[in-house]
């Protein structure tokens, strides 16, 4: 048995390949920087007529840089060809709204033309205009992890706060596509209706080019730790698996003829 748990922990590490966080192609943590950690993506650009800044402020108990911006701006990711597909894919924010009264934007997928995107709605996660999330988990000033999937098989998709769902809807416009123009905006809102953006801060973005599951999405850090870490959830390969699977039936029949 010693053996087969020493086997075990081979199969883990060589299962890797498995890992559904394998697929982070993006990894803003805004450490003065508005450049990704993974290698590749490219650099996220301002959006809007006022001054986005790097400060300190203490994210979920830690003081930490992160990046602050006024109502009316935010942030772009262009092109996201090579970063992720334009139909499927996880979003993964951290950030704090200063209002979150009405409608506040959190990502837009039309580059500015379309009002329909994700946003805070008095505290719901909101995608406009086909769902919104149950209870307020969202409060002013207060660092949330909002999670965004997209299936491009089947078009579902799905809004997490802080790893709890909210929101789940066949998105059969394709609203949560990006646009031909290639770009992610986030916090910034729209040109079709106005006033519907939020001052605040973010201290990391990600994205990833698969849909995270549930259970991935509540697994998922928040804060960095050290500058190009990430974090990992063990998964076997479907090879690995069925090798750990034929290991154990092995392994019980040798003790069920020990004992008999």
């Amino acid at each position: 048995m010693i053996i087969a748990a020493r086997f075990i922990f081979v199969l883990l590490a060589i299962g890797g390949t498995g890992n559904a966080l394998a697929a982070l192609n993006a990894d803003y943590q805004f450490q003065n920087t508005l450049t990704s950690s993974v290698a590749g993506a490219p650099a996220l650009t301002n959006a809007g007529l006022g001054l986005n800044a790097f400060a300190n402020e203490t994210v979920d108990g830690n003081s930490r840089t992160v990046l602050t911006f006024p109502q009316d701006n935010g942030l772009a990711l262009a092109p996201t060809t090579g970063v992720t597909a334009s139909n499927t894919y996880t979003i993964v924010l951290l950030a704090r709204l200063a209002t979150v009264t009405g409608y506040r934007r959190y990502a837009d997928f039309k580059n500015g033309i379309s009002d329909t995107g994700l946003y805070n709605l008095d505290g719901q996660l909101n995608f406009y205009n086909l769902a919104t999330g149950p209870g307020a988990p969202i409060t002013a000033n207060s660092y949330r992890q909002v999670v965004l999937t997209r299936d491009g098989v089947t078009g579902t998709i799905v809004g997490y706060v802080d790893g709890v769902q909210q929101i789940n809807f066949i998105d059969g416009g394709g609203e949560g596509i990006i646009s031909a123009a290639n770009t992610l905006r986030f916090f910034i809102d729209d040109t079709a209706v106005g006033g519907e953006a939020s001052a605040g801060a973010v201290a990391r973005i990600r994205v990833f080019d698969n849909v995270l599951t549930p259970a991935e999405v509540a697994a998922l850090d928040r804060a960095a730790g050290p500058v190009g870490a990430a974090a990992t959830i063990p998964t076997l390969s479907p090879s690995a698996l069925l090798a750990l699977v034929m290991l154990l039936g092995v392994a019980a029949l040798a003790a069920f003829r020990t004992r008999h």
